[in-house]
């Protein structure tokens, strides 16, 4: 019977499928932008399945987003049988496009306190891996769109204090 699980979760979404949900880009717009920070972060898509989020984060002019890392979703836990197997910790990679203005990208890889700058403009792409410390900073005089493609249900991270600090505030 165990064997059948893997089976039905492929055959599932041919005879029950799920509806497509859209988003519209007026539903991501802030509402009184003046007064709701220098960086904002719209929930597009989020808890529609389990394996993936998007979200818009807005940068405003000569503003940045604080440090932060993309953490753990929580704990998969798996049996087999009467057996239960240690749990698979899900972590949140991102994917990150930029849609408007430009960009740099702090990162801390690694355990070194070497940062590395990245300058990013309209189209590109990041891979910014799980628990990789990062900021995200707009030095220009226009506001810098991305498009945010986590892995997990919903955006996850943690804020910290500096590079390599502790964390200021954990998301859910």
């Amino acid at each position: 019977m165990a064997s059948l699980l893997p089976l039905i979760s492929e055959l599932l979404p041919m005879v029950m499928p799920a509806p497509v949900e859209v988003t519209r880009a007026k539903d991501l717009q802030p509402v009184h932008p003046t007064v709701e920070g220098p960086v904002l972060q719209r929930d597009a898509i989020m808890d529609k399945c389990d394996k993936m989020c998007a979200s818009v984060l807005t940068i405003r002019p000569r503003s940045s987003t604080p440090i932060r890392h993309n953490s753990e979703q929580g704990e998969l836990s798996l049996s087999h049988g009467s057996r239960s197997l240690p749990g698979i910790l899900i972590c949140e990679d991102a994917i990150m496009y930029l849609v408007s203005g430009s960009s740099i990208l702090t990162v801390k890889e690694g355990f070194d306190d070497n940062l590395q700058r990245h300058e990013l403009s309209l189209g590109d792409f990041v891979f910014v891996p799980a628990w990789t410390e990062h900021q995200a900073c707009n030095e220009t005089g226009e506001d810098a769109s991305w498009l945010v493609i986590q892995s997990g249900p919903r955006r996850v991270g943690a804020v910290l204090v500096d590079w390599g600090g502790a964390e200021v505030v954990a998301r859910d």
